[in-house]
């Protein structure tokens, strides 16, 4: 891990990815994150989602993701004394995260007032799915629903004809929680220079309504209305900025935003007669002539396997990148010694995930720790607190610690 947040305490009341996910981009930048978890039904619901997870896979891939680094501590903050612990652990946090419905947070004594009152200078970061306002505030909301498909990302993804698509990973989660912590962090920053808390809020909603500005800006631009009929931006015109498949059913892309870089690719390609051809001479006459062109391409890319057009366009000038799966990203030479995929240690050997986004000081982030096990950490972090072995065992036999 980094050591940019070291001596930063987070206390994450919270659950499935969305804001634990801003606990983990803290936690591998140093601050100790510690996760309270309910006593009931096995914690964490993310524990045991098993949605695509493979026959005899030892760890649930969502819940590491979300949860990795932390410290685990089973709390039942229905009850008053699980609930003194929590404000113990505040008094002396920094940061405390939740993405806990408003009714819940009310019920449970974890509102902003309820914190900020016993610690002044906490940072108070609450993630919900549709904001803090307005009829849907009180709704609860997940990735696809929230982020991807209200925010126009699903219509941006479907077919002119055809279903639209499942996104392709937790997209509204995990760069929610990499943007909130970065929004905690300049919440921190402020503090440091102040002495003032802060109340950080962002929503799924929002997230993909950001990820998505170009078309609302777009849309807002154009006068569009509700309504209105509108189609999905395509960008398959363009003979330049489109996938290939290859002779081995493989697929790459091609992303030109220069028609310079096209030349290098036609030598490449032995193709130099299309560049004495009319109908491609610059970008303009190639996207009026694209069907030609693409086909021309296409009839080439389809002469080689993409491990051989990979040594072929290695340094080539224009971008482009082979179609990868997860298994080819793990083994990626380039992924793997910038650490943008490292190591992460466990009890029960090691795996490998993305590191969190952004880097310091000129050094890959190292290896990381595996999530914690169910309420771990209890006994050592209540000790912290100054309990003593007969007042944490009075905690557990009232049903208050795990």
């Amino acid at each position: 891990m980094y050591d940019v947040m070291q001596g930063v305490k987070v206390i994450e009341v919270a659950e499935h990815t969305f804001v634990p996910a801003a606990g983990v981009v803290l936690a591998d930048w140093g601050a100790d994150v510690i996760k309270i978890e309910r006593t009931s039904s096995g914690g964490d619901p993310g524990r045991n989602l098993l949605i695509l997870q493979r026959p005899g896979q030892k760890r649930n891939e969502f819940f590491e993701v979300a949860n990795r680094g932390k410290r685990s501590v089973a709390l039942d903050l229905t009850q008053d004394a699980g609930r003194e612990q929590l404000y113990k652990l505040v008094e002396s946090a920094d940061v405390f995260t939740t993405n806990l419905r408003t009714d819940a947070r009310r019920k449970l004594g974890i509102e902003a007032d309820d914190l900020m009152q016993r610690n002044p200078r906490l940072v108070y970061a609450r993630g919900t799915g549709y904001g803090m306002l307005g009829p849907m505030a009180s709704h609860g909301g997940f990735d696809y629903p929230s982020s991807w498909c209200r925010s126009g990302s699903g219509f941006a993804q479907t077919p002119e004809s055809g279903r639209p698509p499942m996104q392709p990973g937790s997209v509204g989660d995990l760069t929610g929680g990499a943007t909130l912590a970065g929004a905690i962090s300049a919440a921190l920053f402020r503090r440091e220079r102040t002495g003032q808390g802060a109340v950080v809020d962002h929503a799924l909603y929002l997230m993909g309504a950001y990820i998505m500005t170009q078309s609302l800006t777009g849309a807002s631009l154009s006068g569009a209305q509700p309504g209105d009929p509108m189609t999905p931006r395509r960008v398959d015109g363009h003979p330049l900025v489109r996938l290939y498949r290859t002779k081995d059913d493989r697929w790459l892309s091609l992303c030109f935003l220069q028609d310079r870089w096209f030349a290098d690719l036609a030598r490449r390609m032995g193709r130099e007669d299309l560049l004495a051809d009319e109908r491609f001479r610059d970008e303009k006459s190639k996207v009026a002539n694209a069907e030609a062109l693409i086909a021309a391409l296409q009839g080439e890319f389809e002469t080689k396997t993409l491990a051989e057009w990979n040594d072929i366009l290695f340094s080539m000038e224009g971008v482009w990148a082979p179609l990868h799966n997860p298994a080819e990203v793990i083994h990626d030479h380039q992924a793997l010694i910038n650490g943008f995929v490292t190591e992460v240690s466990a009890d029960d050997g090691s795996y490998l995930a993305a590191s969190s986004p952004g880097q310091f000081d000129e050094r890959p982030i190292g290896t990381l720790s595996a999530s914690p096990g169910y309420g771990e950490h209890g006994d050592e972090v209540l000790r912290e607190l100054g309990l003593g072995a007969d007042e944490i065992a009075q905690l557990r036999a009232q049903g208050v610690l795990l």
